[in-house]
């Protein structure tokens, strides 16, 4: 039995391809909403990255570092409820490790902003958006090899 589910093991061929079917479905119910939920993410992350550069005048790598911190809040929050819905076993280990992975992506993301914003004189709102949708591509997957994974 499927330990997560306890259903049976297929025996047949037409229940061996009624699973498949069902794993495929859920993966891409989970890629769905990991994009919609990515999209609102990063609309928070540009929003606010905006706000604290242009209208507050913060260094920009201090703004994305703030920009950063309350983002990965606000991807937890909806990843673990909406995207993965897992089951906390322990949810400062989740959190941390949710923070850990992330921590790749935001430098990443910071030598992105420094090339555009610094070295290249481009827009900082558009170095922002391009960095940060480099880091939601390995998110995705950081977040659901490592953080949310099924035990």
């Amino acid at each position: 039995m499927d330990k997560d589910k306890k259903r049976p093991v297929p025996h047949t061929e037409a229940e061996l391809e009624e699973e498949i079917e069902a794993v495929e479905e859920k993966a891409n119910n989970e890629l769905q909403l990991y994009a919609l939920w990515g999209v609102i993410t990063v609309v928070f992350n540009v929003a606010l990255f905006y706000l604290l550069y242009h209208t507050f005048g913060i260094e920009y790598q201090v703004a994305n570092l703030i920009d950063w911190f309350l983002s990965v809040l606000f991807s937890f929050i909806v990843n673990k409820m909406f995207v993965f819905q897992h089951e906390t076993k322990s949810l400062v280990k989740e959190v941390g490790t949710f923070y850990g992975t992330r921590v790749a992506t935001y430098l990443i993301e910071a030598v992105i902003l420094w090339l555009g914003i610094s070295v290249l004189s481009v827009n900082g709102t558009m170095t922002k958006v391009i960095g940060h949708g480099i880091a939601l591509v390995a998110n995705y997957f950081l977040s659901k090899w490592l953080v949310f994974k099924k035990d």
